[in-house]
């Protein structure tokens, strides 16, 4: 089947994007492990807002290391504590306290 030209540009669109999101993410981890926390949490935030835009899921995981309170970059032991308990994930931001949980999938 063929795709006219405007299914065509959103699709390259959509590339470019989840491209760019994948750049800042990982622009964002390496700010964060040299202790950057303020440049990891800007990349962070640029990448939310390419996603939104462009209407594009985060790639799986992003939504563990970003706050959903405060809008920091988390990263454990130097601004967010994960624990497990109970089949469930409890990661706490320790900029605003947020906390966040989450089951976990049990093992077959």
């Amino acid at each position: 089947m063929r795709r006219n030209r405007f299914e065509r540009a959103k699709a390259k669109r959509d590339s470019v994007a989840k491209e760019r999101i994948g750049m800042l993410l990982e622009m964002a981890e390496k700010q964060a492990l040299t202790g950057d926390l303020e440049l990891a949490d800007r990349y962070a935030q640029l990448a939310r807002k390419i996603g939104m835009r462009y209407q594009i899921q985060m790639p799986k995981g992003f939504n563990l290391r970003f706050c959903r309170k405060c809008l920091h970059y988390l990263v454990p032991a130097k601004n967010a504590r994960f624990r497990t308990s109970a089949g469930k994930l409890s990661r706490q931001c320790l900029v605003c306290g947020g906390v966040y949980r989450m089951p976990l999938k049990a093992r077959r």
